[in-house]
């Protein structure tokens, strides 16, 4: 990446220089006074002058999607980590002439203990199949949020951002290689999948699939329980915690196999595997159920992948489970969580939560009970559950999809800028 300046808007003051990016891809105006400090990971980095500076981290990022680009899918770009903050969504940025597909956006993020960082990003669309991201983050330590100037630089900076120039120039490495895509389920489930699947929306469920004979469906679904008083958060943990037990003993008294994992801040995620049949075709499934309690609410969203049972034990199958597990374990399930609590002296006060069960009806047909075969179950206890091989390598496209992940965004928002 070069740095020389660009001719100087005369429009604009003589205080801010026009920098070029990686190579001349794209150009922004940055304080003349600045001084631009070493970085070891190909992007720009330039720190304000005084006793408490700030520091500004530029990046560029180029994306294929050799599935198209598309301006309206911008958010999949600018938040490959599902970081954003909610209620955050691209904006479009129009030229002249009206072809420029531009998206972009702002948001501010707390990093502990004494550290705010404002993040712009700007995605500029090259079909058919790249899209370049400029990145922009204004590190402000505790000491430097008092700066008198510094609501005015943040205003400047967002102006610039605007302001971001691309230049028709071959595509040039290191490109990163989109395969996954952010989808959700309402405003309350928020994961990835990959390009190609679908989804669906029936009733309180969303379907997603590939448009492809034996592939799998998963289906989604989301249960909230409001809890009152003075006691609802613990109340909401109490019923989080055993209702993720219930579901890991077997949601509707099914035979199988599960197991229950307490995540960060509280949150939880049981599975289990079952055999069953819908509509004349053996299928095992294999279900996810991801819940937190937060402000007295217990939000469960339970995820449900079935596939042909004739098709188990093979590479693809295993491929896609994986894929499945690792996406759902970092899916964004309502509100944040900020805690893990027990509240075992409040379970026999809570209504429903008496040992019947959690009804996975909406998810599995409710006729599939009787299409289990229990005997068999019963007789081979070493049903497998996520064995060794769901544990080993994905195929490539999910690898190279992995490795994008640690080179573009690590770290969310605050990353490799």
């Amino acid at each position: 990446m070069r740095d020389e300046p660009y001719d100087s808007d005369p429009v604009l003051d003589a205080d801010w220089n026009s920098i070029a990016l990686r190579g001349g891809v794209a150009s922004l105006r940055v304080p003349a006074s600045w001084q631009r400090l070493s970085r070891d990971d190909g992007g720009l980095a330039f720190q304000s002058p005084g006793d408490n500076p700030v520091d500004l981290l530029v990046s560029v990022t180029t994306y294929r999607n050799p599935y198209g680009v598309d301006a309206d899918e911008a958010i999949q770009y600018l938040d490959r980590e599902n970081v954003l903050p909610r209620g955050i969504v691209p904006s479009d940025d129009e030229g002249p002439t009206g072809d420029e597909e531009r998206r972009w956006i702002a948001y501010a993020v707390a990093q502990p203990p004494d550290r705010q960082i404002f993040v712009w990003k700007v995605a500029d669309f090259q079909p058919p199949d790249h899209v370049r991201v400029v990145s922009l983050q204004l590190h402000v330590p505790a000491l430097s949020s008092a700066a008198p100037d510094l609501g005015a630089l943040i205003d400047r900076l967002g102006e610039e951002a605007a302001r971001i120039k691309f230049y028709p120039a071959p595509v040039q490495g290191p490109v990163q290689r989109v395969t996954m895509r952010n989808v959700s389920h309402g405003d309350q489930v928020r994961f990835r999948l990959p390009w190609d699947w679908v989804s669906v929306r029936e009733d309180e469920l969303t379907l997603f699939h590939r448009e492809e004979t034996g592939s799998g469906t998963l289906r989604v679904a989301v249960h909230g329980f409001s809890h009152e008083g003075p006691e609802a958060q613990a109340l909401a943990r109490t019923v989080l915690r055993q209702t993720a037990e219930q579901f890991a003993e077997g949601p509707d008294g099914r035979i199988g196999h599960g197991s229950l994992d307490w995540l960060e801040h509280g949150e939880v995620m049981a599975r289990f595997v079952t055999d069953g049949e819908e509509d004349g075709e053996k299928l095992r499934f294999f279900l996810w159920l991801r819940g937190v309690a937060q402000e007295g609410q217990t939000i469960v969203a339970l995820f449900s992948f079935a596939y042909p049972l004739a098709a188990c034990g093979g590479e693809r199958e295993g491929t896609l489970v994986t894929m499945l597990e690792r996406e759902i374990r970092q899916a964004m399930i309502g509100p944040a969580s900020e805690e893990e609590g027990d509240g075992d002296d409040l379970a026999a006060a809570i209504p429903g939560m008496d040992g019947g069960g959690f009804s996975l009806a909406d998810l599995l047909d409710a006729d599939d009970d009787d299409d289990i075969d229990e005997e068999d179950d019963d007789a081979d206890p070493s049903l497998p559950f996520f064995p060794s091989s769901y544990e080993e390598g994905l195929l490539d496209e999910d690898e190279e999809d992995e490795e994008d992940g640690d080179d573009d965004d690590e770290g969310g928002p605050i990353g490799n800028a």
